[in-house]
């Protein structure tokens, strides 16, 4: 198994123009194969995939910055609908008319929205560490660290406590990489994207997602507990879920492999993928 190289990373990315002048950054494995999109979550970038990328290797991987991260310019308002209807637009444009999609925490919510605004496109969904309610607090420690951020954001110090905590050893280069691209997003996208997760509720939408679905959650999960992973299990009562012992928000991070796993087990039960697909 090769690791990925994470400071060639950016330089694997081309750019979907959008027609409002905005530009998708996004990598493509462009393998001959089903498609996977898999969409990171908040103040991440496509590099969130790297670790599980060298364990899909039967699946065409799109991992695209979403607009304000990464190497994406940011969209003012941002809104998860938006989103959706641009990533919808990136696989248009590859000219992939169907596929699964993957994501993890906001980009979890998103694969939800993207789901149910384009139901004849998607496939197959996967909830990573995901909800249908944030609840994120005005008065939480979190809202008061992000509210408090001010440009230059300086990875080492400024970054709210434990932000990509993991409950288990993950590669400290990566780890490097994510948090210097969290620190080089401008303090208010911070803040419109956090605003944009505290009034996001998909309870609704939820109900227009027709196509199958896969929920992983881990049991540290410090941001998303057991009460979100409850919600997502009762608006999904035929999905496919699984709960990861000792695993915290990034379980993709902490175990590529066990998580890759259990994505593929999921698209060949589903008939997305072939069996030899991993």
């Amino acid at each position: 198994m090769t690791a990925t190289d994470q400071e060639g990373w950016n330089g694997r990315k081309q750019f979907l123009h959008r027609p409002d002048g905005r530009k998708i950054a996004f990598v493509d494995n462009a393998v001959d194969a089903p498609a996977l999109l898999l969409v990171h979550g908040y103040t991440d970038s496509s590099r969130s995939w790297s670790l599980i990328e060298p364990f899909l290797p039967g699946l065409r991987l799109v991992m695209p910055d979403l607009p304000g991260h990464g190497q994406s310019p940011p969209s003012t308002p941002p809104s998860l609908q938006g989103f959706a209807d641009d990533l919808a637009a990136l696989m248009a444009s590859l000219g992939i008319g169907r596929y699964a999609v993957a994501g993890h925490s906001m980009g979890a919510m998103m694969a939800l929205a993207l789901a149910a605004r384009h139901p004849c496109a998607v496939d197959a969904v996967v909830s990573l560490s995901g909800s249908l309610r944030p609840d994120l607090e005005d008065e939480s420690a979190l809202a008061r660290a992000i509210g408090g951020l001010r440009d230059p954001i300086d990875a080492a110090t400024d970054l709210p406590c434990d932000w990509h905590h993991c409950s288990r050893p993950v590669d400290a280069g990566f780890l490097r990489h994510i948090a210097l691209e969290a620190a080089a997003m401008p303090a208010e996208v911070w803040r419109s994207l956090f605003a944009m997760l505290q009034s996001a509720d998909l309870s609704a939408t939820s109900q227009a997602v027709r196509a199958p679905v896969l929920l992983v959650g881990g049991t540290d999960d410090a941001l998303f507990d057991g009460g979100h992973r409850a919600g997502l299990a009762a608006a999904f009562p035929a999905a496919d879920s699984h709960e990861l012992d000792g695993h915290g928000h990034n379980p993709h991070w902490e175990s590529p492999a066990e998580v890759a796993a259990l994505l593929l087990r999921f698209l060949v039960a589903g008939g997305c993928v072939p069996p030899n697909a991993g």
